[in-house]
Formats: C-alpha cells, structure tokens, sequence
C-alpha cells in the first residue's frame, strides 16, 4: 500500500527541485554566455540558454532519493543495476554538458555513449531472451549483448532528434514518462515505476520554462539523458508478459522512434552522412507547409498519446479498451481543434 504514494512523492519533489534549479542554471548561462545562438538550422531567432539538462539531471537524482529510503527493500534487491544506471547515466549527462558548452565530434560521442552503455551491461542491465511475434521467446545468450547495446545507444538518441522545438521534446518526454509508469504498474514493476516517475515531475516542471516562447532549453544534458533513463526503463519489462510485449516499449516510444526511423532512412537513401544535421525532421516538415510551432508541438503530442493508448490496450489484452481509449482520444483531439479554431477566429476579429 505504500508504493502507490511513494511514486507521488518522487514526482512532486523532482518537480519541485527542478522548478528551483533552472533559474539558478539560467543565471548561471546568462553570466557565463552560454546560449544557444540562432543559425539556419535553428528556429529561435534569439540566444537562449541551453544547459537545461543540468536542473534536470540534479533534481532527478536527488527526488529518486526517497524513494529508496521509503522502499529499502528496493533498494536492497537492485544495488548493482542501479549502480550501473547511475554511472551510465552519469557520463550520458557529463558528454552531453561537454557537448552544450564546448560541442563535441559526432565519432567521439558515439564512443562514449557505447562506453556508457557497456557499464550499463556490465552490471546485468541487458536482454537475456528476446521474444520473437508468432513464434517463441528465444535465449540470445552472448547476443543479448550487442543487442542492448544498439538499444540502449538508438533510443538513448532519440529524444534529442525531437529537441528541436519550444516545449516539443519535453512534452513528449512527460507522455512517455507517464505511459511508462502505468505499464510498469500494470506489469508489477516497482524499479521501473520509479525510474519513470522522477522523470514525470522534471519534464512537467521543465515544460514550464520551456514551453513555447521558451527561456530556457534542456540541451543534450538532458535531451540524451532522457533518452538513456527511456531505454533502460524498457530493458526491464519481462519478455514473457505477451507475445505483444516486445513492441510496448516502442509503441510507447513511438514519436521518436518514428522520427529516428524515418532519419535514418533518409540519409541512407539521399547517401548523407548519419551524422550530419539538417532541417528535414518531421518538425520541420510540418512548419514548411505552414502549420505554427504550437499547433506542430500539440500534433506530436496527441500522436505521442496516441501511441500510449495503444500500449495501455494492448498490456491489459482487452479489445474493447483499445475501442474506449481510442474514442477518448477522438474527443480529446477535437477539444484541442476546437480551441485553437476558436483562438484563430478571436485572432482575427
């Protein structure tokens, strides 16, 4: 019974630190110039701050404090894997504070990413069985290594290829962290819960100095480091839940999955450089033809909440709650077009 108030707890104090923090890092930018300065591949027009991360990495480390104090047992039960995520994570935040400040080569951060990730594994966070749809669950052994690796390492990025709109990647981030704490708590799972909840209080709270027009932007300290916290928290749902399971993690990922994906795809075929930005993410997409960056950040939401509901429908193996859910999500989609009709006929009387 103590469980369900302890994830509260988690929240509303990470919520509340990171809510202190990030002025005290914005001051900190504005003394030290440390902003992110407008480019042709930048959409703000002026410098803004951009060490986010760091309010966000603090105020998570310290809120997930009390909740191993309220739950020893936890605690107790996870010290090596949760020694592993800390370290990973630690030198996830510490490349990508290296790269806000000074910016660091696309080779050099993926060796360090690796390197991040293999602590990770080297303390038992990794795939033992993968189960395969239509078929069975299948050991993979010494292939589990690897495996996680280039999980680890992909989702860790993906976040950061959403970063790139006031409020976009923090607000997809909140909605993941949120679908990730009720599938953990669907599935039983107290260390993922969690995990997933500080998450929830720093990118609700966060969203409040970065939502559009933002002051302040997270950066990759934390935009990788939201993604390392969103692949590990996966590796622990069990494999054998459903047959379905292996596609929750991402489906609840599914934004920046997608935006990954189709990246990807799209260098390899115009034979760009993996590595190489550009101004052609599905972001950008929607405010070429037009579409305003609010209305741009709200469609990546009601899909990111979209692609929630389907996890919760498909993890309670009920048909008739994926019809509910989806109803849900028609109604809430058109309160969201209606508000924005009515403020587009208010703006222009």
């Amino acid at each position: 019974m103590i469980e369900i108030p302890v994830y509260v707890v988690i929240s509303i104090l990470s919520g509340y630190l990171c809510y202190v923090f990030v002025p005290i890092v914005k001051r900190y930018c504005v003394d030290h110039k440390l902003f992110d300065m407008p480019g042709p591949r930048k959409i703000h027009t002026e410098p803004i701050p951009r060490l986010g991360g760091v309010a966000m990495f603090f105020a998570y480390s310290l809120g997930l404090i009390p909740g191993f104090l309220l739950l020893p047992d936890l605690w107790q039960s996870n010290v090596k894997p949760l020694v592993g995520i800390y370290i990973g994570g630690l030198i996830i935040f510490i490349l990508g504070v290296v790269d806000d400040i000074k910016g660091v080569r696309p080779i050099t951060k993926l060796a360090w990413e690796i390197i991040a990730c293999l602590v990770v594994i080297a303390f038992g966070v990794r795939l033992d069985v993968v189960n395969i749809p239509f078929y069975r669950l299948v050991e993979v052994g010494w292939w589990g290594i690897p495996l996680t690796l280039i999980w680890l390492v992909a989702i860790t990025n993906t976040v950061n290829l959403i970063d790139g709109i006031d409020g976009l990647a923090t607000g997809v981030g909140a909605i993941i962290a949120i679908s990730f704490l009720i599938l953990s708590k669907i599935m039983a799972l107290p260390l993922p819960s969690l995990l997933a909840a500080g998450i929830i209080g720093v990118t609700i709270a966060f969203l409040k100095y970065n939502y559009f027009p933002a002051s302040i932007f997270m950066g990759d300290s934390g935009s990788l480091f939201l993604g390392y916290i969103f692949a590990v928290i996966s590796l622990f749902w069990p494999k054998s839940f459903a047959t379905v399971v292996m596609f929750i993690p991402i489906l609840a990922l599914g934004v920046p999955i997608i935006e990954v994906v189709t990246t990807f795809l799209r260098r390899l075929f115009t034979r760009q450089k993996i590595y190489i930005a550009d101004q052609r993410h599905i972001f950008h997409i929607l405010l070429d033809i037009g579409i305003s960056r609010e209305v741009t950040v709200w469609i990546f939401y009601l899909v990111s909440i979209q692609f929630a509901l389907i996890t919760f429908a498909i993890t309670a193996g009920n048909r008739n709650n994926l019809f509910v859910l989806q109803f849900a999500f028609i109604i809430l989609t058109a309160i969201v077009i209606s508000r924005y009709l009515k403020r587009g006929k208010a703006g222009g009387k």
